[in-house]
Formats: C-alpha cells, structure tokens, sequence
C-alpha cells in the first residue's frame, strides 16, 4: 500500500464509495478474510479488508497479494489485525 493512504479512500482509482461483498475463494486463500469484512470500491472494483477497529480499509486484497502488498497496521487509527500480521510473516518465507 502507499505510504500516504487514508484508509478511507479506494488506494487504487480513489473512489470512496464501497459495498460489502463475500468473495468465498478469497475467504479460503487468506485466513485473516475469513473472520473479517470485505468491502469493494463500487469505481473500480478492488477489495479491501474493513478494520475490526474503526470501520476504515484496512489492506487491499487481491488473488496475486504478496506480502510487501499488505498494511501492516490500519491506516486510518493504527490497529493491528494478528492475523494479518501472521499471514505476512508466513507469506513472506
């Protein structure tokens, strides 16, 4: 993600209305999706992880996400979701 994301704003076009969407192939890849919300930006489509904290974005997920790609915490208010955290420590060995 960039360093100057809002969290509150689609990192990819910019957009900042979103809905929530259930992506079962997502849930299975990638544990922390599982428990969490995805909403995607209705401008371009990307997902992201909701934060269990505040609501904002937390990371944008996606069927190529490589560990470099992850937030390591919540933009917006500075939460750290272990489980995200978990899946980057695996994902990058």
């Amino acid at each position: 993600m960039s360093d100057g994301w809002d969290g509150k704003s689609c990192s990819e076009c910019g957009g900042t209305a979103f809905r929530i969407v259930h992506d079962e192939w997502m849930s299975r890849v990638y544990k922390f999706v599982q428990r969490g919300t995805l909403k995607m930006c209705e401008g371009c489509g990307a997902k992201f992880l909701v934060c269990e904290n505040c609501g904002n974005l937390y990371t944008r997920v996606h069927p190529a996400l490589e560990a470099w790609e992850v937030s390591k915490k919540c933009p917006s208010c500075g939460h750290v979701d272990p489980e995200v955290k978990v899946w980057d420590g695996v994902s990058a060995r």
